[in-house]
């Protein structure tokens, strides 16, 4: 047997499931203290407005990358923050949930009018 038929792991989160179908955005920040966003983010989802998108040009050896999930009415959308260090990952925050007019303003800050 080559080849095998990979299995939907039951112990998957419905966030997670949820998320298989929408789409992705990446987007990578400025680093911060990764700890105090994650507290900003589950007080309140505009924090993710307080992040400065890196210069695209720029060297980026530490940043924070924002995996933004979300369905095409953009009525469902989802954040999960990753803290990049010299190319490997060394945080990872859970999914919070955004609402639409936070993701059309983060958005905008990197140039994705919606």
């Amino acid at each position: 047997m080559l080849f095998f038929k990979k299995r939907r792991s039951e112990g998957d989160s419905p966030i997670k499931q949820k998320i298989k179908d929408m789409k992705c955005r990446q987007i990578s920040y400025v680093d911060t203290d990764f700890a105090e966003l994650m507290n900003d983010m589950r007080t309140d989802s505009r924090a993710i407005l307080k992040l400065k998108p890196v210069n695209y040009y720029a060297v980026k050896n530490q940043y924070i990358m924002a995996h933004i999930y979300s369905d095409s009415e953009l009525t469902e959308n989802y954040v999960f923050f990753t803290r990049v260090e010299f190319e490997k990952r060394t945080d990872k925050s859970d999914y919070f949930g955004l609402d639409t007019d936070t993701l059309k303003k983060a958005l905008a800050k990197v140039g994705i009018i919606l």
